[in-house]
């Protein structure tokens, strides 16, 4: 019962840009990157802070559960995706608590000015979106290895690949198409979120007393 819970956290924690349309007023919000919503000029930065450091929280509570709870399933792999996703817990933390100065797709000026908290978020949110394909591509590695190409193990690779290019399409996304990368980060987010959330789901009872 309590993974079921953790997983659906893990998924709304980490969508609140859902709500940006409808707190802003302004379908067009998204049209920038999703950290832009939380940028320091906001009038709601602080609900999409804490959606994100609502959402480390349950990253690293699903990685800790994980080590020896997907042992069953995983085998020794499972310490090697509890780590990375564990890095992807304090990845969006750090994305939270040093959140980018304007949102720099409506705020050219401010955009054009030289921050270190920008390189810090920069680096955060690489490092969320490479900590989160690496969980995903750990455990497409650790079902190749017990089963070979099976159809779960393709599936997972597959979505590897998808989320891959998702992150590069978004990176590419300000100069080859600008204005669509807030839709294309928000695929990739949505679909990382859920697979954690499934992460969560595989948690057995065993490892959460009370459950």
């Amino acid at each position: 019962m309590r993974g079921r819970v953790l997983g659906a956290a893990a998924v709304v924690s980490y969508n609140t840009w859902l709500a940006g349309p409808f707190l802003t007023g302004d379908a067009g919000v998204l049209s920038g990157y999703l950290s832009e919503l939380a940028a320091a000029d906001q009038p709601y930065q602080w609900f999409f802070r804490l959606g994100d450091l609502l959402a480390a929280a349950v990253f690293a509570t699903i990685a800790v559960l994980g080590r020896t709870g997907w042992s069953y399933w995983l085998g020794q792999w499972s310490s090697r995706v509890s780590a990375a996703l564990l890095v992807a817990a304090g990845a969006t933390a750090l994305d939270a608590v040093v959140n980018l100065p304007c949102a720099e797709t409506r705020n050219a000026a401010c955009a054009a000015v030289p921050s270190l908290s920008r390189r810090i978020h920069e680096i955060s949110s690489v490092s969320v979106g490479i900590a989160l394909l690496a969980v995903i591509g750990l455990v497409a590695a650790a079902l190749v290895q017990q089963d070979g190409w099976s159809p779960a193990a393709r599936s997972c690779a597959g979505l590897a690949l998808a989320v891959g290019a998702l992150m590069a399409a978004s990176a590419v996304a300000p100069w080859a198409a600008p204005g669509t990368q807030g839709a294309t980060q928000a695929v990739q987010v949505l679909a990382c979120s859920i697979w954690v959330g499934m992460l969560a789901w595989r948690l057995p009872s065993g490892t959460m007393p009370h459950d």
